[in-house]
């Protein structure tokens, strides 16, 4: 067996007798939550932080969910987001309680543009791993494209959390300035790119030839033309003079925040814990 993989297994053996935090589940998300076809019942060796580990060799990133990202010192020296080592331990420690035992579930799309693949992931107990994530407040919900078998279920457990004030909540009640993981859009600043919540007001709806552009004050959503499917334009108009939450990966372009969505999830009027009548 490889050094690196044994010390990391060793690591792993270390945090076997660690209590895991968790809250009781409503009957509501316990509903939401359910396992519905598990694929394969397969052995994880560990996690490489909050929402990617390895299992069977293969990276394997879990949908519906963003934990903070660790630092990346051969990358532009980026020295990670907040709780980033807390969410990797958390995660390995779940795994280690549980013999690094794990059923899969696929959804819609099963590979990523890097080559990940996309799972929704179970213990044996029935617990779903990216709720126990996102409850415990190490993980924020997010919406991926058509992969919403359990969109529902990860709004839910992120409104526990919020609620409670969990790590990253209480982080940011803490450290306003921080802007993580929720920003207002008028308070941006050129360092708040990457994974973001952003709140503001909706000062303009339109739609071009290759967008539908939902505007705040300094903030440009966009949703590309191949996903105008998943979209009702009609409920993109009335959000006009709407104060909203929307959820992706902020960038700057020309000195101008933007963040691209492809699912109406990622907005929280839209999402189906408001609309829980609407199946996306």
């Amino acid at each position: 067996m490889p050094k690196n993989i044994l010390i990391k297994l060793i690591a792993l053996s270390s945090l076997l007798l660690l209590p895991l935090s968790a809250s009781a589940e409503t009957p509501m998300e316990k509903t939401l939550c359910n396992q519905q076809n598990i694929d394969l019942w397969a052995h994880a060796t560990y996690a490489k932080n909050g929402n990617t580990l390895i299992i069977q060799g293969k990276t394997v990133r879990l949908i519906g969910v963003h934990a903070p990202l660790t630092d990346r010192k051969q990358k532009f020296n980026n020295p990670g987001e907040p709780l980033s080592k807390e969410a990797q331990t958390f995660l390995n420690k779940l795994l280690a309680n549980n013999d690094l035992e794990v059923g899969v579930e696929y959804d819609t799309t099963k590979v990523d543009k890097f080559g990940r693949q996309l799972v929704h992931l179970f213990l044996r107990d029935g617990t779903n791993i990216q709720e126990a994530i996102i409850k415990a407040g190490f993980g924020l919900n997010y919406p991926a494209g058509d992969n919403n078998k359990y969109a529902q279920c990860y709004f839910a457990a992120e409104k526990v959390a919020r609620e409670g004030q969990f790590q990253l909540w209480d982080y940011l009640e803490k450290h306003p300035d921080s802007h993580f993981p929720l920003a207002q859009s008028s308070q941006l600043t050129s360092q708040d790119t990457g994974f973001r919540i952003i709140r503001g007001k909706v000062e303009k709806v339109m739609k071009s030839s290759s967008n539908y552009i939902i505007n705040m004050d300094t903030t440009g959503i966009r949703i590309p033309k191949r996903h105008w499917h998943r979209f009702n334009y009609r409920e993109l108009k009335a959000l006009k003079g709407k104060t909203i939450e929307v959820r992706g990966q902020a960038f700057l372009h020309k000195g101008v925040m933007f963040m691209i969505i492809d699912t109406p999830n990622s907005i929280d009027a839209l999402n189906p814990l408001n609309n829980p009548t609407k199946k996306r």
